[in-house]
């Protein structure tokens, strides 16, 4: 979890003369959980996951769009990158900076053609994208993605990432925007528990149904929330469509790194909460996460992955030289898993509150720096984080281990301390 300078392993032991460096296509959708809440039809998922890495305890290194976008693009934690809440007329964010390594100079520097297209919300600056397409229409955005990977000169290698909004559109449901006529999925599952679990849980939660976005869901019935989740899982469904049309584009997937991920997931109802909000469930954390392509072996990885793994894996399989210091490890290279993973949440509106998290594959501890609010799940007992056990007498000493390895990590950056 170190911060160190990162060479890929191409780029420092030279790529061989001769060698083709392969393309490489990211596509990211917007607010996918990897913990689905039902059975969705994905064939060009499919296609990825048959020739890749898929990292099944994948995290996003924050449950928000901007800085979990930058984590991916920088291989930086937010905190260390600057860009720590959403980007936007009524939030705290503060855009990417120009002179923060971006994965777009580093391709483009490299010899590459870069081009982005979707959704951004990072601000002005284009992370070194030389050709830049910005929209949240996604039909268009993969349109333009398509067009302009096969107008790409055959002897010139590209980096296209493809950025779609869905499944975000799963707000339209209480909102009245979805259609009325969707239906309860078969095999769709309800939330194992609603807004009576918050009981014992940092008040945070509950504010967000009382007072921020949680208000427009606190009266779901259990065929609501069936409905808003069948909703989401039709989204899901018509972002693979869009996926088989830039794959299809890619040209030769054998000569192409393909990455699947996503911004962040959300909550689907777990616990009554809805969304993404002021909280640090798995729901909300684990995300797809899946490289596929020339040097990345086959199948699942149970190893803890986090975004700031992508941008120096994708430099190290294109054989491109990355010229900072990163956070994120190169998951080509395999060596030793990590035995943790290290996450935030600095909150962007009602709530100065910033959060830090400590997940283990036998616990998740979470701290509210302002509040002084605590969470401990024994995961192994309650995967489903049901029971906090914070300040309970009989988990106070691994409560304090775990509260100083998050110490030993960061404290409250400066630049948001009394905010």
């Amino acid at each position: 979890m170190n911060r160190r300078a990162f060479l890929g392993a191409a780029a420092s032991a030279g790529l061989a003369r001769g060698t083709r460096r392969p393309n490489v296509l990211v596509f990211m959708t917007d607010q996918e959980t990897a913990l689905l809440p039902g059975p969705a039809r994905l064939p060009h998922r499919g296609r990825i996951l048959s020739r890749g890495a898929n990292f099944t305890h994948a995290y996003c290194n924050t449950p928000q769009c901007s800085p979990a976008r930058v984590s991916l693009i920088t291989g930086l934690e937010p905190h260390r990158a600057g860009v720590m809440t959403n980007i936007d007329g009524n939030s705290l964010g503060k855009a990417l900076r120009p002179d923060t390594p971006a994965i777009g100079d580093v391709f483009t520097r490299a010899g590459y053609s870069t081009g982005y297209f979707g959704k951004w919300h990072l601000g002005p600056e284009k992370g070194g994208f030389r050709h830049f397409h910005s929209g949240e229409n996604d039909p268009e955005t993969v349109r333009a993605a398509a067009e302009w990977m096969r107008s790409r000169k055959s002897d010139e290698p590209w980096l296209c990432w493809v950025s779609v909004f869905d499944p975000h559109h799963v707000y339209d449901i209480p909102r009245g925007r979805a259609p009325k006529s969707v239906e309860i999925r078969p095999g769709v599952r309800p939330p194992r528990s609603g807004l009576e679990n918050l009981t014992g849980k940092p008040a945070e939660q509950r504010e967000f149904i009382d007072k921020d976005q949680g208000r427009a869901t606190r009266e779901f019935t259990t065929d609501d929330w069936l409905r808003y989740r069948s909703y989401y899982l039709g989204l899901v469904e018509k972002t693979d469509a869009l996926l088989g049309t830039v794959l299809d584009a890619a040209g030769d997937l054998d000569q192409t790194v393909v990455a699947y991920t996503t911004d962040h997931g959300d909550q689907m109802g777990e616990h009554g909460l809805p969304y993404k909000g002021p909280f640090m469930y798995d729901e909300l954390l684990r995300i797809p996460f899946t490289i596929a392509g020339p040097g990345m072996k086959r199948g699942n990885r149970s190893d803890f992955a986090r975004q700031t793994d992508l941008a120096p894996t994708l430099a190290s399989l294109a054989g491109a030289e990355w010229p900072g210091p990163v956070d994120g490890r190169d998951l080509a290279m395999g060596g030793p898993s990590p035995d943790r993973v290290l996450l935030e949440y600095f909150s962007k509106q009602k709530w100065v509150n910033p959060i830090r998290t400590i997940r283990t594959r036998e616990w998740k501890y979470s701290y509210y720096d302002h509040s002084g609010h605590e969470e401990l799940y024994d995961l192994r007992g309650d995967p489903h984080e049901m029971r906090n056990l914070a300040r309970s007498g009989p988990h106070a000493d691994r409560q304090r281990k775990l509260r100083d390895q998050l110490d030993g990590w960061f404290t409250r950056p400066a630049s948001i301390r009394g905010a």
